[in-house]
């Protein structure tokens, strides 16, 4: 039996890694950390480095891309060139950035895993998400009462976030930056909106937030989440 854990550390702020989550990195046999398409350490390896600095990683290369036969290959390719450790292994850990059951990384890994271990086990460690903590370094509540909250990418097709945020109260909505110039048609077919916060690169040393406005222009900043209510 082998375990993979997925463990989320968050959105960049090592304090806010759950004890958990540590302890499933140090006693992890094997850990991988994602990396970008441009093979630089990813938000989630710079995160583990400050927890656990003297154990060893691995690189494991994520396609960012559309293309689900291309992603797959080269998922499959990078664990058959890992067999030999994680074949010996009892448990391989994946830190993510975020919260590990979001959006994450981990659920395209482990089904391709399962075609070479069909007894491969899937253990998920939750971090703490984006628009949560985008929320708090706002001030601001998500959602209260009967508001109904929806969590939102912004790279999905744009019938399918209007139909969603037409009937939504809250909307906490990841990656706008991909939305680009169909942001204020978005936001008009949708409205009103009566408050709009952005937090940009929360839980990073980096972070700053953005209202009114501002908030509602097109952004290019990938790490960027915005907020939007229709009444507060």
């Amino acid at each position: 039996m082998l375990i993979f854990y997925g463990v989320g550390v968050g959105p960049g702020d090592p304090d806010m890694v759950t004890t958990g989550a540590k302890r499933a990195l140090d006693e992890a046999d094997v850990v991988l950390v994602p990396v970008s398409s441009l093979r630089r350490a990813s938000l989630a390896g710079e995160i583990y480095s400050k927890l656990s600095p003297k154990k060893a990683t691995h690189p494991f290369f994520f396609p960012m891309t559309d293309d689900a036969a291309f992603r797959d290959r080269e998922i499959l390719r990078q664990l058959d060139e890992y067999s030999a450790l994680w074949k010996d292994a009892s448990s391989v850990a994946l830190p993510v950035i975020g919260d590990a059951a979001l959006y994450s990384t981990v659920a395209y890994i482990y089904a391709v895993w399962r075609s070479l271990c069909p007894k491969l086990e899937l253990k998920l460690l939750p971090g703490v998400s984006a628009h949560s903590l985008a929320a708090c370094a706002a001030g601001e509540f998500l959602a209260l009462g009967d508001e109904r909250l929806a969590v939102l990418p912004g790279s999905a097709d744009f019938s399918k976030l209007s139909e969603t945020m037409a009937v939504s109260d809250c909307v906490a909505l990841y990656k706008p930056s991909a939305l680009k110039g169909k942001l204020r048609d978005l936001l008009s077919d949708t409205g009103p909106w009566k408050r709009a916060v952005r937090v940009h690169r929360a839980g990073l040393p980096d972070q700053y937030v953005v209202t009114g406005g501002e908030a509602l222009r097109p952004t290019d900043d990938y790490l960027s989440v915005l907020l939007l209510w229709r009444a507060r």
